[in-house]
């Protein structure tokens, strides 16, 4: 299912269907764009238009915040039943690939973060075929010199981690001149986390949507960006049930949903 949220789409995909839908298109011919939205890239592209197009563009949009599914619940009569953090995805793209004999690239990311990822999925996956590119500084539009690397790799699959919109745009444009490309997916910091240099929320904390509050715990200098997502987004979602005349509708609608939150259903 499709949900609509500020002009950006946010599908709802269990594991098992997600895990389907990423082997076809491993396997097929045509080249998709997958983008994992959450609050902070919804604020950004209510003010970014061209980040908003290319969100819009996705063939894939994967929730990766919490608060998604509370603002869904609040601006429609749907709810979001699935959510799927960057790290969760990074690891899921990298058993498929390995299951279906794919070349995966990583992007980006903290100085080492890649090499280290690197060595935890040959830890994982004995034989996986990956390679790691540092594209240096980048600037837009993208060079010939970074182009003429991507060809030469010819990867399957990219995973960039070039921060938010960096990264889109990174791979809006490089799709269409990399042919070999089938996957290309915008994962954040997840590098980081799996490559054990920046620690994951423990696992009652995740169910419970509050990794926001871990985030701030052991990146302090994130705050501004957290408390965008934490309190800014919520008041934007509020502003928004309002202007709909649903403001009530959307406390009986959302009040469960925080339930199901906390309570891991």
């Amino acid at each position: 299912m499709r949900h609509l949220l500020f002009d950006v789409p946010i599908d709802d995909l269990s594991n098992e269907n997600l895990d389907a839908q990423l082997t076809e298109w491993m396997n097929g011919t045509v080249q998709k764009f997958i983008t994992t939205p959450n609050p902070e890239f919804l604020l950004l592209a209510r003010k970014d238009e061209e980040f908003q197009k290319i969100l819009q563009s996705s063939d894939l949009s994967l929730p990766d915040g919490v608060g998604l599914r509370f603002a869904i619940a609040a601006l429609t009569n749907e709810t979001l039943s699935y959510r799927h953090t960057g790290v969760d995805l990074v690891e899921r793209v990298a058993y498929l690939s390995n299951e279906n004999h794919k070349h995966v690239l990583l992007v980006g990311g903290d100085p080492g973060s890649a090499e280290k990822t690197k060595e935890v999925f040959e830890k994982q996956y004995p034989g996986i075929k990956i390679s790691i590119f540092n594209p240096g500084q980048v600037t837009f539009p993208i060079s010939d010199r970074i182009l003429e690397t991507l060809l030469e790799i010819s990867p399957d699959i990219m995973l960039v981690a070039l921060g938010q919109k960096k990264q889109e745009k990174f791979i809006h444009e490089v799709l269409p001149n990399v042919p070999s490309i089938r996957i290309a997916v915008g994962i954040g910091g997840a590098f980081e986390m799996i490559a054990g240099m920046k620690p994951r929320a423990p696992r009652i904390m995740s169910q419970m949507g509050l990794e926001w509050v871990w985030r701030v715990f052991i990146e302090p200098k994130r705050i501004g960006r957290i408390l965008n997502a934490s309190f800014v987004f919520p008041i934007m979602v509020v502003y928004g049930t309002l202007r709909q005349h649903r403001l009530w509708r959307a406390c009986k609608h959302v009040l469960p949903e925080i339930y199901r939150q906390l309570t891991g259903l």
